[in-house]
């Protein structure tokens, strides 16, 4: 009696379209050196060109501690939350901090954010840092003063739906 065991496809294998034994003899030759990555060093914004729905990299200072809260959410588990003013020379905007988060929700203290998204919330800019994103402290201080005279969390958004011809036409059907 003869078994052969096979592995599981991946997406990959499933669209190259090979079966079985074709996977055995590739699994075979795998000794040879995978090529590494090289990765891009990261480009930091400056907060005056924020927009919303996007995400960026920046070096900011806390100049304000606005709030710092413990909540229970709706399954009696604490939370907490720290809404900070933070900027660049260039201009400020809020941060919203969560969990572990808060951690960095000190006055004075150079931080840095990758992958901040600036989102739209009661139709202001607030800054957060998902899941996705990392905030760390800052070993250099790269500027002395913020500019709180260019606030972009005071400028008020509003959702424009632009209305695009349909392409077809609607009537109405009277009985």
């Amino acid at each position: 009696f003869f078994f052969f065991f096979f592995k599981q496809k991946t997406a990959y294998e499933i669209s190259l379209g090979l079966v079985g034994s074709e996977m055995c003899i590739r699994d075979r030759y795998m000794g040879y050196k995978m090529e590494k990555r090289q990765l891009r060093k990261a480009v930091f914004d400056k907060m005056k060109d924020f927009e919303p729905q996007r995400h960026y990299n920046t070096i900011v200072k806390i100049v304000k501690v606005e709030s710092l809260v413990e909540i229970k959410r709706v399954d009696s588990v604490p939370m907490k939350m720290a809404i900070c003013l933070v900027g660049d020379e260039t201009a400020c905007a809020k941060l919203f901090l969560k969990e572990a988060q808060t951690a960095f929700a000190k006055e004075g203290e150079y931080l840095v954010l990758r992958n901040v998204q600036a989102r739209i919330v009661k139709e202001r800019i607030r800054l957060e840092v998902s899941i996705w994103g990392k905030i760390e402290k800052s070993t250099e201080k790269k500027f002395a003063e913020v500019n709180t005279k260019n606030n972009i969390s005071e400028t008020e958004y509003e959702a424009v739906h632009e209305h695009q011809p349909l392409p077809f036409s609607i009537t109405k059907h009277i009985l």
